[in-house]
């Protein structure tokens, strides 16, 4: 019992809440409090920052679980009105290049009357320039190693202060880090130093031989789903055949539950042996469909799995948990229509799931290739990124009847050839007309002016030389709708991405939980065909895992084989003998065979949930 209140914590420390999240967790308690955070956010510094899409906005001390929290020196201890009143916000920088993080600190934290202690300081620029540097370090992890401060001027109490750190260099392990604490000040002010810093932070060995939590806590798990008739039981009563069926698994190799089946409405056989085969493809369909979502998940995550862990919820519960505690939804898929209209239902809700997820999906990917686009024109070389910004109006010749400028990025190392060259590789270049208006690591780029009638002659001739032609036309205010363009595409982006989301969590519950009653009906079906009417059987549902199913079927093979006869005996290596091929073929032929085409004694499926 004792361990039991620590459960929610490590949950909550393997799936925390997302970065985006954590933005809408905190509830100020009082008008100073809301003034305070409504401050933070707005401030010029959050908003650039909050534009910039290398940054990554969060409030890092809200991931920590709240029945932790209190045990937290920053996040719980020293957190609240008076001390480090609201939680801080902090833009990390993707691939842990940089970290800003702005705070308020209140009259609670000082060491001198009216002065924050230093151990403070000391303590938000170790936490700030430790998860600045954590993503550049392999397994993203580390800890202080050494932390050398240099106080240069005294911080006064109830004051907003922004914590900016830079990871300087990465080996291996170990990463080193600049920081420095300085005033919040307005647009145009110069801030005040009050703290410079320098740490290095290592990853400790073992940090690359232990998994992360995450996929500790998502090692798979193998269901199986068994009918058994109730005359395995002395008094052929339903709790006593669940207690057989639970001794003939034992706890060494699985759990067992009731799996509660509603009695459906039974057709002719030959309606039912329909059905059995239209559900066995609609298994396949909902299987397919979950992984199908699932890897969705997985991309719009980023591969984080942690929390695509935590998305994966079926009716809010977790999978194993809706499983053992399943009841048919009466609501969704009626008990009382026939076997045929409730397959009819299952069928077009896939579908219907499968399009959905889909489109939204297509349309966020879309959106995010089209602004990586965007991005990427703003951060590449010469040869590929937008002019706009770098191009002078004045090096165009514009409105001329006769001239064009062509815009040439031109490898660093041909720059010299180049300038020696140009005017001979075709008819009517100005002489002397190459102006040299930016350069970067591989290319310089120049303007060249010719005659119109020569333009195309003297494209096709720069390329022959591997010098890259740039499209460029001005447009006066072009730089201000490239800008207007990226942030209009960015929130784009970031709409769709927290739709298709929403939209692939809920999608893959609504799979599960349609393939789950798929196979409801399939036990049932094969139930009345296996062993026919009057209904009188027990469902359970089996635990287990990967390497264990096979002892678990080997376990049920020996103590219920004897309800097939000899057709449905195993040898040893686990293969079906059949005693009678013709009443092997028939079986074969109306659907009862296992995963994997394997006869079984009694009906099972078997199955997982990724």
């Amino acid at each position: 019992m004792a361990t039991a209140p620590a459960l929610p914590v490590m949950n909550a420390l393997i799936s925390p809440p997302t970065d985006a999240e954590t933005l809408e967790m905190f509830i100020p308690p009082d008008e100073l409090s809301i003034e305070i955070n409504e401050f933070v956010k707005t401030h010029h510094v959050a908003q650039i920052l909050r534009k910039n899409p290398a940054f990554i906005e969060t409030r890092p001390h809200l991931k920590i679980p709240e029945a932790a929290r209190s045990h937290n020196l920053s996040g719980g201890t020293l957190a609240g009105p008076g001390k480090i009143w609201v939680p801080p916000l902090t833009f990390l920088e993707k691939g842990g290049k940089s970290s800003v993080t702005i705070a308020y600190l209140g009259k609670d934290l000082c060491g001198h009357p009216g002065i924050i202690h230093g151990g403070l300081l000391a303590t938000i620029l170790d936490e700030g320039m430790a998860r600045c540097c954590f993503a550049a370090l392999p397994n993203k992890v580390g800890m202080t190693a050494n932390l050398t401060l240099n106080y240069k001027i005294p911080l006064l109490a109830d004051s907003y202060v922004c914590m900016r750190a830079t990871t300087t260099k990465v080996e291996g392990r170990k990463a080193w880090v600049e920081g420095k604490i300085e005033s919040l000040v307005g647009e145009g002010e110069t801030p005040v130093v009050h703290v410079e810093a320098s740490a290095l932070f290592i990853e400790p060995r073992q940090a690359a031989l232990r998994p992360p939590a995450a996929e500790i806590m998502s090692k798979p798990s193998k269901y199986l789903l068994v009918s058994l008739p109730t005359s395995i039981s002395p008094s052929n009563e339903h709790d006593e055949a669940l207690t057989a069926l639970r001794s003939a698994v034992t706890t060494d190799y699985g759990t067992v539950v009731s799996f509660p089946i509603p009695e459906f409405k039974v057709g002719t056989l030959d309606a039912l042996v329909q059905q059995a085969d239209e559900l066995a493809k609609l298994e396949g369909a909902c299987e397919g469909l979950v992984a199908k979502v699932g890897e969705s998940l997985v991309t719009i995550l980023e591969k984080d799995e942690g929390k695509v862990l935590e998305q994966k919820k079926v009716s809010d519960k977790e999978v194993d948990q809706y499983l053992r505690t399943f009841n048919w939804n009466k609501v969704k898929y009626r008990a009382d229509k026939p076997l045929g209209d409730l397959i009819d239902t299952l069928q077009k809700e896939v579908a219907s799931i499968d399009n959905d997820v889909k489109s939204k999906y297509n349309q966020y990917n879309q959106v995010k290739t089209n602004l990586t686009v965007l991005q990427r024109k703003q951060t590449g070389n010469l040869s590929n990124k937008s002019l706009t910004s770098i191009v002078p109006p004045s090096v165009i010749v514009q409105d001329s009847e006769y001239l064009d400028t062509h815009l040439l990025a031109i490898p660093n190392t041909q720059a010299k050839d180049f300038l020696k060259s140009y005017e001979t590789i075709s008819s009517w270049i100005v002489p002397r007309s190459a102006q040299l208006i930016d350069s970067d690591d591989e290319f310089h780029l120049y303007a060249v002016t010719t005659f119109k009638k020569y333009s195309t002659e003297f494209i096709h001739k720069a390329r022959e030389q591997k010098w890259i032609p740039r499209d460029y036309k001005f447009k006066k205010g072009g730089e201000e709708e490239e800008r207007k363009e990226i942030e209009k595409a960015g929130k784009e982006e970031k709409k769709l991405w927290g739709e298709a989301l929403r939209l692939c969590s809920t999608g893959w519950g609504e799979a599960v939980m349609a393939w789950v009653h798929v196979l409801a009906l399939r036990v049932f079906v094969e139930t009345v065909l296996r062993y026919g009417l009057p209904l009188q059987f027990v469902c359970g549902l089996i635990k287990t895992n990967p390497k264990l199913s096979k002892k678990v079927r080997n376990s049920l093979d020996q103590s219920y084989s004897y309800l097939g006869g000899n057709a449905f005996g195993r040898d040893k290596k686990g293969r079906v003998t059949k005693d009678d091929s013709s009443m092997s073929a028939d079986m074969q032929a109306a659907g009862h065979t296992g995963d994997g085409g394997d006869y079984s004694a009694y009906v099972c499926y078997e199955f997982e949930i990724k």
